[in-house]
């Protein structure tokens, strides 16, 4: 007599059929992994892909992409991703060798090269009278200049290769003394005030247009990489496109009132931030921030505060502020702060919106209070 005791039971059935689960996962995030190199991208990215490719950030928000020095266990994730998004060797130097190499296994997409970006040309340090006017911007709807026909053009190769070590930041707290001066050490093609003009400005992520932009684009590229999901990826892509409209309309009605207000930065890193919302920047200390501005930048930047209409300096949370403190000593400016990456800012969906909303905080924090 056979015994009833060999017949499978349901909870066994339950059990073989999770663990055939179990072992088919794996398998399905491998084959849908998405790589994104910095936080604001990595934020944007994530919020459009949702649940449809798995999303990894590379380089933790707390550092710097100029220069970065990949652990083995980030560059194994980079090894093993699907897709890798970055913004361009303007920006993130130290994948350019890394990307040549993943390139025959994996989609690699440059922001700046790859997608029909409105991109700016870069600023010298210094002052920038004159350099752009603000009563041409008129917030959102006249927003950034568009830099050639496609954000792969000749002057951004340029950029490329003149080294672009002014692009980028350097997210640890440094004591600029310890760097050398802009006076020494430089090209032919650099002089006190920094790069040369041709260079192309890679902080893109800072204009809700371009954010508008990428997120159009990307939207293209993982619908047609993961064609099964197209139909939720373009859900989340009208989503998140509205969720921008909506942030950017909150942030044009908050800055409003200090559009007036004269302002310089510590890096110059702000200018799609600036143009889109029509803001009056006046000048930056260095374009780099791991280089300690020269005598003469120092000066004419000091003589520009005396004049009285500047109301803000910014300095940014990774850096110690003694520079800008030194330049404002006496002037009446107003020291503030702004963070262009999110440093301190968990990565997810929600990074982006939070980066822009600081941004908006820390301009209205510093210059609507002149007069209180």
């Amino acid at each position: 007599m056979r015994s009833a005791a060999r017949r499978p039971t349901f909870p066994a059935l339950l059990l073989a059929l999770a663990a055939l689960v179990a072992l088919a996962a794996p398998v399905q995030a491998e084959n849908s992994r998405i790589v994104a190199s910095i936080l604001p991208v990595h934020s944007l990215v994530s919020a459009l892909a949702g649940d449809t490719h798995q999303v990894e950030l590379l380089v933790p928000a707390s550092a710097s992409p100029h220069g970065y020095a990949m652990r083995p266990s980030e560059a194994r994730r980079l090894q093993q991703a699907d897709i890798v998004i970055w913004v361009g060797p303007e920006l993130e130097g130290f994948l350019e060798r890394s990307l040549h190499g993943a390139s025959d296994r994996a989609t690699v997409i440059s922001l700046m090269h790859d997608l029909d970006l409105p991109l700016l040309e870069g600023r010298s340090g210094g002052v920038w009278e004159g350099h752009h006017d603000h009563g041409d911007h008129d917030g959102p709807e006249h927003d950034d200049h568009r830099h050639g026909d496609h954000g792969h053009d000749h002057h951004a190769q340029d950029a490329h290769a003149h080294g672009d070590d002014h692009h980028g930041h350097d997210h640890g707290t440094h004591d600029h003394g310890a760097h050398r001066s802009d006076d020494h050490g430089r090209g032919a093609h650099d002089d006190d005030h920094g790069h040369a003009h041709g260079d192309v400005d890679s902080h893109l992520w800072l204009s809700p247009a371009v954010a508008r932009a990428i997120v159009e684009q990307l939207a293209d590229r993982l619908a047609e990489h993961a064609p099964d999901q197209a139909a939720t990826i373009r859900e989340n892509q009208e989503q998140l496109l509205q969720r921008i409209a909506d942030l950017d309309a909150d942030i044009a009605e908050q800055l409003a009132p200090v559009r007036d207000q004269r302002f310089m930065v510590f890096h110059d890193a702000y200018q799609y931030f600036e143009r889109h919302y029509g803001l009056n920047a006046a000048g930056s200390i260095s374009v780099d921030p791991s280089r300690m501005p020269g005598a003469r930048r120092l000066s004419e930047l000091r003589t520009r505060l005396a004049e009285g209409d500047v109301t803000c300096l910014f300095t940014e949370p990774q850096f110690r502020p003694a520079l800008a403190e030194t330049v404002a000593e006496g002037t009446g400016s107003r020291l503030g702060v702004l963070d262009p990456i999110g440093a301190n800012l968990e990565p997810g969906p929600d990074a982006w919106f939070q980066l822009m909303r600081g941004m908006a905080a820390g301009f209205t924090d510093c210059m609507s209070s002149i007069d209180s």
